[in-house]
């Protein structure tokens, strides 16, 4: 009996240690609500990005259409596993398979997002400072596609390799979010310090670097440069860049201050829940970047303008001309 007591507070520990406090129903709802919303925006922008020529053919769309592609797969596999875990409260089906799919999709695609991301913040240097080096078509293949690409396939290779083949052997408990959540190549030496330095810390960190000097240079270029600039234009790319850093910035730098003072020594039962917070607030990364996409891209938002809102407008008013206000009156009137 004592045996079985301890075997019983030692897996709620662990439960505590690995979902946080906030209720599965509060949890349920917000996820449910933002995910809906999101993937529907995301989708809109998508649409919009890929039938118009002229935005297609933009070089600085062209990561922001694979950001969009990353987040629409933690929108529609990631999240909707959440939610039937909440559901059932456990993973259902209870097979390995969902349990490695999920943690492709929540690591893997969450990570090659942050990449993405450092990506578009060092390249808004090019594009705005260094325009000739993608001035032709060559140049753009050389500067433009192919480090995008590398990026795209090496987030891929990377994780379907350390998910599916790396040679260890993965520990499914069903009776938490993401099968625990702790895939057996996290505790690998190499391949977890990698993952973690290579693919989360180091990202994050160029991210915030890139995107912080792209702003100094957008304003010394302003104040301090007499050479030509077009500042609508650099306006709108720096209020985009600057809303997607300091939004993913806000939940992977404490994420890496962690994971930093952990390798450092710290020890690993603290900052555990706060942790498990920053990575339930992730999702709203995932959830809001197609709303600043929406905003910040001038043919989507203009399209989105004029239909939907403009539609909503005159539906409005239509509704307004047709029951004016003395139709009331007179219906009172009879009434009296």
């Amino acid at each position: 009996m004592a045996d079985d007591q301890s075997s019983n507070d030692t897996e709620i520990i662990s439960f505590a240690s690995s979902e946080i406090s906030l209720p599965r129903v509060t949890r349920f709802w917000m996820l449910l609500l933002f995910d809906v919303s999101s993937t529907i925006c995301a989708l809109f922008v998508l649409f919009c990005v890929l039938i118009n020529h002229k935005l297609r053919s933009t070089v600085n769309n062209h990561a922001l259409i694979v950001l969009l592609f990353l987040g629409l797969s933690l929108q529609l596999i990631d999240v909707p596993f959440y939610l039937n875990f909440i559901i059932h409260s456990s993973v259902t089906p209870s097979n390995g398979w969902i349990c490695l799919l999920w943690w492709l999709v929540d690591i893997g695609m969450y990570n090659g997002g942050t990449i993405i991301l450092a990506w578009i913040a060092f390249e808004r240097h090019i594009i705005v400072f260094y325009d000739q080096l993608i001035s032709t078509r060559k140049k753009r293949i050389l500067i433009h596609y192919l480090p995008m690409l590398f990026l795209i396939l090496y987030s891929f290779a990377y994780y379907i390799y350390a998910t599916y083949y790396f040679p260890c052997e993965n520990i499914y408990d069903y009776t938490l979010p993401f099968c625990n959540g702790s895939p057996c190549y996290l505790s690998d030496p190499i391949m977890g310090i990698w993952n973690f330095i290579i693919n989360s810390a180091l990202p994050s960190f160029l991210e915030a670097f890139f995107s912080l000097s792209f702003l100094f240079r957008v304003f010394w270029k302003k104040y301090h440069s007499h050479l030509p600039m077009q500042w609508r234009k650099q306006r709108k790319m720096t209020i985009q860049l600057m809303s997607l850093s300091s939004l993913n910035m806000a939940v992977t730098f404490p994420i890496g201050v962690i994971g930093v003072a952990h390798l450092c020594g710290l020890p690993q039962d603290v900052g555990v829940q706060v942790n498990q917070y920053f990575f339930f607030f992730s999702y709203f990364v995932i959830f809001l970047i197609p709303f600043i996409c929406l905003a910040s891209i001038s043919g989507v938002n203009r399209k989105f303008q004029e239909k939907i809102l403009c539609r909503r407008q005159r539906q409005v008013q239509r509704f307004t001309a047709t029951v004016k206000p003395e139709h009331f009156k007179s219906n009172i009137t009879m009434q009296h």
